[in-house]
């Protein structure tokens, strides 16, 4: 049960929002039977000991990225696979813009000194999941690298690696329509086999 010792407030925010997007993506009837059969099965892995990894904030994934595997199973098993994987993206849309909401602050903090200068930095403070660096300001630009990110590492493991990248873009559904002066972009992404992530902001007047 370490794993479920593991989480934190901000982690049962994500997965209460999750919740909430099963029962609205699926329906009451259905989205709690899908829970049920995702729930079962989690704790029987949970049970045998699955995901206890030595860092906390990765178990912390593990136990929310399992479930939506699990979620995915279901659906994988009433739907066809096209169908599936879509609403396995509206139903990954709410937890995920929860997560990058609990660690950038309000919009109205966001000024241009502070995205160019701060905003990466106080992010990585806060965010236990990724290994990275924010980098120099360049014009209007700032830039973090991920080397390490525990979504991407899970993913491989339970073999969500090929719908990662619908949780790595919910980074673009949260900038477009966070604050109007900003775009967001990356060319690189772990989930992809590339050597690192480089999110991006730029401050546009």
């Amino acid at each position: 049960m370490k794993v479920m010792l593991s989480l934190r407030y901000g982690d049962f925010k994500e997965i209460m929002a999750g919740v909430v997007a099963i029962t609205r993506t699926l329906g009451w009837v259905e989205g709690t039977r899908a829970m049920a059969f995702a729930a079962r099965r989690q704790l029987a892995a949970i049970w045998s000991g699955e995901g206890l990894y030595p860092e906390k904030g990765k178990q912390c994934v593990w136990f929310k990225l399992y479930f939506l595997k699990l979620i995915y199973d279901y659906l994988e098993k009433t739907r066809s696979e096209e169908q599936a994987r879509a609403l396995f993206e509206a139903i990954a849309k709410a937890p995920t813009l929860k997560f990058i909401g609990n660690v950038i602050p309000p919009s109205n903090r966001l000024t241009k000194e502070y995205i160019l200068r701060h905003l990466w930095a106080e992010m990585i403070s806060k965010d236990t999941n990724i290994v990275s660096e924010a980098c120099p300001p360049k014009g209007n630009s700032a830039s973090m690298q991920v080397t390490r990110c525990f979504i991407n590492e899970v993913s491989r493991d339970i073999g969500l690696l090929p719908l990662a990248d619908r949780l790595c873009y919910g980074d673009y559904l949260f900038w477009e329509s966070y604050h109007p002066n900003i775009t967001f972009s990356r060319t690189q992404t772990l989930v992809d086999g590339d050597p690192i992530c480089n999110h991006t902001v730029t401050w546009t007047d």
